[in-house]
């Protein structure tokens, strides 16, 4: 049985899809790398105080701020449960545009190798 290429148009949406899942993980794990700050904010010392979790990314320098409504570990210097979940909620806050670009250029990178491939086989 002999198998015809996929058109081009498809081989470009399937690279730019991998882009898109690229760049997601990419900066799914900018921030769970980034710098986790926990403060205890209490603007009147006579009303209850708010637990805010802090993020800055690890590359852009953007801090994002997280309020949990239970309680979370201690956020040291290791991976844990909170940073996992905390990433999730905020890793496209602010970042759209940053992340369609570079799913754009991967996918771009993508599409060239695989025709390259193509080509030489």
């Amino acid at each position: 049985m002999i198998t015809k290429p996929a058109p081009a148009s498809r081989s470009l949406i399937r690279s730019i899809a991998i882009g898109v899942l690229l760049s997601m993980l990419f900066f799914y794990w900018v921030h769970v790398f980034g710098k986790w700050e926990v403060e205890n904010y209490r603007p009147d010392a006579e009303t209850t105080s708010t637990l805010l979790l802090h993020n800055t990314c690890a590359i852009l320098g953007d801090t994002h701020t997280l309020r949990p409504n239970t309680g979370i570990s201690s956020v040291g210097d290791g991976i844990d449960g909170t940073k996992l979940a905390g990433s999730f909620m905020n890793f496209t806050d602010g970042h759209i545009v940053f992340m369609a670009m570079l799913a754009l250029g991967l996918g771009g990178i993508i599409f060239a190798i695989r025709n390259r491939i193509k080509k030489h086989q």
